[in-house]
């Protein structure tokens, strides 16, 4: 379930300053976006939004994690990004109030989101030559990114897309250990790395068990990803 935070008009300004997506507003703009949208909380695998739903807003993250997850007609699961505080969730097709089709939002761990009302942001985005630039750029990036997975379901073993996965999430989610080694700063279960890569949790948990007791490329150290050899994780992703 979602339950909504009660922010005074001043604490909204301030939160919503801090989104890229609205560095080109002035004050005024600010200003009214601040009035018209409040911010929700989400508990882990809540759904945010789906596919074939119209929405009234658009939703920014302000703490916590999102998966975007596409699923085929057979329930077939393929989480094609991990969106970030500061990011935006879906395409946000500035005449259509839904996600792509087969798509759905849902929240990793406990969630803070800004709901943004579509007709208000609509608004200001048309009359921002920079907005929809940069909506675009990241609307292209994304689908980008959805090719470069499926293409890697396609034509790549189990441990060249885990190999791969572990590359993007680092760079994504970096973090450094006491002893200066590299791990991806985010805690994902077996189950939801296989949906980042295509594959079932029984794949992905006899992968990592094989790279642990064979000194591999990475370790779990406290859920946490943690790269031991940075070199042989190159080479099983080639």
């Amino acid at each position: 379930m979602s339950a909504s935070q009660v922010l005074s008009p001043d604490r909204r300004l301030w939160v919503l300053r801090n989104f890229d997506l609205f560095k080109s507003l002035s004050a005024e703009e600010l200003t009214m976006l601040a009035h018209e949208s409040r911010l929700l909380e989400f508990g882990r695998n809540h759904h945010i939004c789906m596919s074939g739903v119209k929405h009234t807003h658009a939703y920014l993250i302000k703490e916590g994690n999102v998966r975007i997850v596409s699923t085929n007609p057979q329930g077939k699961r393929l989480t094609v990004g991990i969106l970030k505080p500061g990011e935006l969730i879906g395409d946000i097709d500035l005449f259509e109030h839904e996600l792509p089709v087969g798509q759905s939002a849902e929240a990793i761990g406990q969630c803070t989101l800004y709901a943004v009302p579509l007709d208000t942001l609509k608004r200001l985005v048309l009359g921002k030559p920079e907005m929809i630039f940069a909506l675009s750029k990241l609307i292209g990036e994304r689908q980008t990114q959805i090719i470069n997975q499926m293409q890697d379901v396609l034509f790549l073993t189990v441990p060249q897309r885990l190999a791969k996965l572990v590359q993007r999430l680092a760079k994504d989610f970096p973090g450094s250990t006491k002893s200066g080694r590299a791990f991806v700063n985010i805690k994902l279960t077996h189950a939801e790395i296989a949906d980042l890569i295509g594959s079932n949790r029984e794949a992905v948990s006899a992968t990592i068990a094989k790279w642990k007791s064979n000194e591999g490329p990475i370790d779990i150290v406290k859920g946490f990803i943690v790269i031991r050899d940075s070199a042989g994780l190159d080479e099983i992703a080639a």
